[in-house]
C-alpha cells in the first residue's frame, strides 16, 4: 500500500473508475476516495458506467459521480475500486480504459474479490477485507486524511452494503473495529441502516414478492427468476434486483441461494451461500463467473428457460 499511496500524492489529475451496475460498496468507495482527495486539491473525475442507485443518493457528494467519458481531459493516474478485471467497467468504458492505458497512463487496482485478475500496474487486492470501502478508509488514513462526515458516512455504506449490516461471513473482528472508528468519526450509524435496509421502494417490495413466489427448492438449496417483463409490470427498475437473491438465502432450511434475472443479452446470475458446503465461487465459474466463497455472481447467454434446465442440473449434482 506504500507505493500506491505515493502514487496517489504524486498525481494531480486522477481518474477513478468503479463497475456497471454500481452497488453500495463500489458507490461509498467511490465517493469516499474522491471527497478526500478533494481535500489535497486533487483534481478528480469519478465514472461510472451506470447511474448512482436510487438507494445511495442520499450519500453527499454522488452527485459528483459522472457517466461521461471526458474525451478531452488528461490524466496522470487511473484508480478502479471493487472491480475484478478491467471489463466489469462496462464496454464504453473499458475501450475508454484501455486507450488511455495505451498512453501509459499509471493504473492502481484496489479491490476485495479473490477473482480479481491483478489487472493494474499495482495491485492491492485484500481478500480478507469485508469491503473494498474498507480498504480504502485504510489507505486514506495512511494518506492521513482529515475524515469528515461525508466522507466516512460513503465509506461506511460501503461497508455496511457489503456485509449486509454485519449480518455475512465477511463480516470479520477488523470489520466492526473500522467501523466504530467511522462511527467516532463522524458516520451516521442508523440513518445509513434506515437508507440502506429500511427505506424499499413499494416496487422492489413487489418485486422481492414475486421472486419468493416463484421459489423452487432442491434440498436445502433454492432458485427463483426475475423476467424482462416483470420490470415493466410492475414498474421496477432494474437497479432493484441488488439484493434479493439474499431474502431466498434467509429462508430457514437454505444453506445455497440462486437468483437468475434476464436481461435484455444475457441472464445475470447471483449465487450466495451460508455454510461452507456451499462455495458460490467455485459454482459461479460453472456459469462465466466468480467471486466470494460465500457470494459470487455469474451470467449465461442462453434462454432463460435453457439456463434454469441447466442450473437445475448442477445444483443437483452440487
Amino acid at each position: 500500500m506504500k507505493k500506491i499511496v505515493e502514487k496517489i500524492k504524486r498525481a494531480k489529475k486522477i481518474l477513478v473508475v468503479s463497475h456497471k451496475r454500481p452497488d453500495g460498496d463500489s458507490i461509498g468507495s467511490q465517493i469516499g476516495l474522491l471527497l478526500a482527495l478533494k481535500k489535497i486539491k486533487k483534481d478528480i473525475y469519478c465514472l461510472n458506467e451506470d447511474e448512482v442507485p436510487e438507494t445511495f443518493l442520499f450519500l453527499k457528494g454522488c452527485e459528483l459521480i459522472k457517466n461521461e467519458i471526458p474525451l478531452n481531459k488528461k490524466f496522470d493516474l487511473i484508480v478502479t475500486l471493487d472491480m475484478s478485471d478491467l471489463s466489469r467497467s462496462g464496454e464504453r468504458i473499458e475501450k475508454f480504459l484501455k486507450e488511455l492505458l495505451e498512453k501509459k497512463i499509471f493504473l492502481i487496482n484496489i479491490d476485495h474479490h479473490d477473482s480479481n485478475t491483478n489487472f493494474g500496474d499495482e495491485n492491492y487486492i485484500d481478500i480478507h477485507s469485508s469491503s473494498t470501502s474498507e480498504i480504502v478508509f485504510k489507505m486514506l488514513k495512511k494518506l492521513n486524511t482529515k475524515f469528515d462526515k461525508d466522507i466516512v458516512n460513503s465509506l461506511y455504506t460501503g461497508m455496511v452494503s457489503d456485509t449486509g449490516n454485519f449480518l455475512f461471513e465477511n463480516t470479520k473482528s477488523e470489520t466492526f473495529k473500522l467501523a466504530s472508528e467511522m462511527i467516532k468519526l463522524g458516520a451516521e450509524r442508523q440513518k445509513i441502516s434506515n437508507e440502506v435496509y429500511m427505506s424499499r421502494p413499494f416496487q422492489k417490495v413487489k418485486l422481492i414478492s414475486r421472486v419468493i413466489e416463484r421459489a423452487k427448492f432442491i434440498d436445502d438449496k433454492v432458485y427463483s427468476f426475475i423476467k424482462l417483463s416483470d420490470f415493466k409490470e410492475l414498474n421496477a427498475k432494474k437497479e432493484y434486483t441488488d439484493g434479493i437473491v439474499n431474502e431466498l438465502l434467509k429462508i430457514k432450511g437454505v444453506g445455497f441461494a440462486v437468483l437468475l434475472t434476464e436481461e435484455d443479452d444475457q441472464i445475470r446470475i447471483s449465487f450466495r451461500s451460508k455454510t461452507e458446503r456451499y462455495n458460490a465461487d467455485l459454482f459461479a465459474r460453472k456459469f462465466n463467473g466468480g467471486g466470494h466463497y460465500y457470494a459470487a455472481g455469474g451470467r449465461s447467454e442462453d434462454t432463460i428457460e435453457n439456463t434454469i434446465k441447466n442450473l437445475e442440473k448442477e445444483l443437483n449434482s452440487l
